[in-house]
């Protein structure tokens, strides 16, 4: 299943192409890219988002099937870095950066409310 899931969040990304690369230095991709990136190709419900400040990268939990998953996207070049199944149960402690170092220096407000990703 995880491998599936990885498939689809690598094809959605490569259908990005090149106009949302970003060299180092540069603005980093927006909070709706980074969504869009990890959703374009799965049938998710958005749990939250937050800017991981560290590792320069925003972390998108969603859920599907009754799973909760962390996707990692590059926060210059919208790149999926990597996907991990979760805990639901730990998911609010990610989003608060609790649960590790990150996200705490550069958490974003309002990330625990729920979005639903409308292709």
């Amino acid at each position: 299943m995880k491998q599936l899931i990885l498939c689809g969040v690598l094809a959605a990304v490569s259908t990005f192409g090149v106009s949302t690369y970003a060299a180092q230095g540069s603005e980093i991709v927006s909070k709706e890219q980074a969504i869009k990136a990890a959703l374009l190709s799965l049938d998710a419900e958005g749990l939250g988002i937050r800017h991981d400040e560290p590792d320069n990268q925003w972390d998108v939990f969603v859920t599907r099937d009754g799973k909760a998953y962390e996707i990692e996207v590059d926060a210059l070049t919208a790149q999926i870095v990597a996907v991990e199944e979760e805990s639901l149960a730990e998911v609010p402690a990610e989003l608060s950066g609790e649960l590790s170092h990150e996200g705490v220096t550069g958490d974003v407000g309002d990330s625990r409310r729920p979005f639903t990703f409308i292709r």
